[in-house]
């Protein structure tokens, strides 16, 4: 009887906690993958296959480092949870030149369905998924298998602006450094220019936000992502920026100073003991938008 089988959820990571494909494979005893599982670009792969290459040709697949790797020779993506459990790899572990490795990387880049709904700690009401970096300027990142992270506002800077009128995408391409404006937002004539939260390369952008920008205040972690980017230097900027826990305080922290800007008010003073805010500026439009924008975005 044929079985189906079911792709499992692929989740934004924490890339420095998760195992090596060689550690999955047991071809290495222990080794934590430090390049998102970007294998086409990661230097401890190319000298295992170079070690590889020349055991076999040396002694063909007779060596315990080849038997170990023939033993176990999934799909890297079956092996993070990108593609089914069973998935062999056909084309030797080189994945830069593997059709199924770009196919499934073109897709990745677009459906943001594929890696799973976000898990959330409640911060003073504000989400922030677990799984997600945060920056300063609310910028969100999320690392995802093959090596690009995906770039939005989170929930408290779309509250603290209210509904957006419209955005402005940066073209494919675009080189940013951390903290850089990477993307432009609008609304009722004034614009705000949010920081990239890690340096990079452009190399996809949410073209529904043209027509329905509305989507990053509904939906900010997940259909209201705003662009790829191909990190450069993802390591040490992954260390600029708040994850978990920590990301959570940050953001109950941000929510105080909101408080504190706002507490005269009476009115703000109520809403703030229950849900925060949907749209700050829109109920304090006497405090200016430039004013919040500086002091948060």
């Amino acid at each position: 009887m044929a079985t189906t089988e079911k792709r499992q959820t692929i989740t934004g990571f924490n890339f420095a906690e998760k195992e090596c494909i060689w550690m999955r494979a047991k071809v290495v005893p222990v080794k934590y993958c430090d390049n998102a599982f970007d294998c086409t670009t990661c230097a401890f792969d190319t000298v295992m296959g170079r070690k590889i290459a020349r055991e076999e040709e040396a002694a063909g697949w007779g060596t315990e480092v080849s038997r170990r790797l023939r033993a176990d020779l999934r799909c890297r993506h079956a092996l993070t949870g990108g593609a089914p459990a069973s998935k062999m790899c056909a084309h030797n572990y080189e994945c830069a030149t593997c059709p199924y490795d770009q196919m499934l990387d073109d897709m990745m880049q677009m459906d943001h369905t594929m890696f799973g709904p976000p898990q959330y700690l409640n911060a003073h009401g504000y989400r922030v998924p677990r799984d997600y970096y945060i920056h300063i300027g609310h910028g969100w990142a999320r690392v995802e298998y093959g090596g690009r992270v995906r770039v939005g506002l989170d929930d408290f800077g779309n509250r603290l602006v209210g509904t957006v009128s419209n955005f402005r995408l940066p073209s494919l391409g675009t080189r940013f450094k951390t903290s850089e404006e990477c993307f432009i937002l609008a609304r009722e004539g004034h614009e705000a220019g949010v920081r990239s939260p890690l340096t990079g390369v452009v190399t996809a952008v949410n073209q529904k936000l043209l027509d329905q920008p509305g989507v990053t205040n509904s939906e900010p972690y997940t259909g209201g992502w705003v662009m790829l980017i191909d990190p450069m230097e993802l390591r040490s900027d992954l260390k600029g920026l708040a994850f978990g826990i920590e990301a959570a305080r940050f953001v109950e922290a941000e929510a105080e100073r909101l408080l504190s800007m706002i507490a005269d008010d009476p009115v703000a003073a109520a809403a703030a003991g229950g849900e925060p805010i949907t749209d700050v500026y829109g109920a304090f439009k006497d405090m200016g938008w430039d004013s919040l924008v500086k002091k948060f975005i």
